[in-house]
């Protein structure tokens, strides 16, 4: 009885499950008529991406349907971004998406950056099938959000003298690869939104509190370049900056830069030299991201 009753219940179950498999291959997500390249250009302080839209894939006619491919695009691009964003280095240790999961930015203010990128350019490819464009983000205005503070700390006054003179800005060699502090090995630095200048004895000369917030938000805590002779070093640094070379690279994420107590001493001990410490006013000179 038992065998008659599988044996006859055998075909109904084979009939069921290959029902079942349309539904399940239905279920796959279409895919997307988005393409998107995105790149974080830290000399520049910006992050952008390169966004196609697939015409014939989204559904969409021309001439007519211009204007909705231009809004589709413009609904897509935070999430094409998202990834790259959510990976960006903060500080010596965290990412950014480290920061939303410890608590330290709220989603909303993230999302509220994606949603403030810049169209850069906008085009149809010279045949007609696909909408081109351009999206650009300032690195500095994710800096931003997470500026807290209204005044800065104080930097420290030098207990010792030592012969210096006041720079227009700073500027410090960090090609090449460096000494880990702390580790027995020798990496090169990273870039990241919040790096630290220490001295030999670790004490911060530059650190997210100690600059001005304004300062911080306008063009974020240092620039980067990738030569003595990059444009930026003058446009940040000024054309009589004080150029030191790192002695030591430091943290997790090799994004601080260590220098020695003589050079230290050269920014510490003149108040216009501090000055320019807080304003950011600090160029690191790195090999190409």
């Amino acid at each position: 009885m038992g065998t008659k009753a599988w044996g006859a219940s055998a075909p109904i179950a084979l009939i069921a499950l290959a029902s079942l498999l349309p539904l399940a291959a239905s279920a796959a997500p279409p895919a997307s008529p988005f393409s998107a390249e995105a790149t974080i250009d830290w000399t520049a302080g910006t992050l952008s991406v390169d966004v196609e839209l697939d015409l014939a894939a989204a559904g969409i006619r021309l001439p007519s349907g211009r204007s909705q491919a231009e809004r589709a695009m413009e609904e897509a691009v935070p999430d094409l971004i998202r990834e790259t964003a959510l990976g960006i280095a903060l500080d010596s240790y965290r990412s950014v998406d480290d920061s939303i999961k410890d608590g330290t930015l709220e989603p909303n203010a993230f999302e509220a950056f994606l949603d403030g990128g810049r169209r850069v350019q906008s085009a149809l490819s010279r045949d007609l099938s696909r909408l081109e464009a351009s999206y650009e983000w300032r690195l500095a205005d994710l800096a931003a959000l997470y500026v807290r503070h209204s005044v800065p700390m104080d930097l420290p006054v030098p207990d010792r003298y030592a012969p210096t003179k006041d720079y227009t800005g700073i500027v410090v060699y960090l090609r090449g690869r460096f000494d880990v502090r702390g580790e027995h090995r020798q990496d090169s630095l990273r870039p990241c939104l919040f790096p630290r200048l220490y001295d030999d004895e670790m004490n911060a000369i530059i650190e997210r509190n100690l600059l001005y917030p304004d300062a911080l938000r306008e063009r974020g805590a240092v620039g980067y370049a990738v030569g003595l002779d990059d444009p930026v070093i003058a446009s940040r640094a000024g054309d009589s900056p004080l150029r030191v070379i790192a002695s030591a690279i430091f943290g997790s994420n090799r994004t601080d830069a260590v220098i020695s107590a003589d050079d230290a001493l050269k920014i510490l001990g003149s108040p216009a030299n501090r000055e320019l410490a807080r304003q950011g006013k600090v160029v690191f000179v790195i090999d190409e991201p």
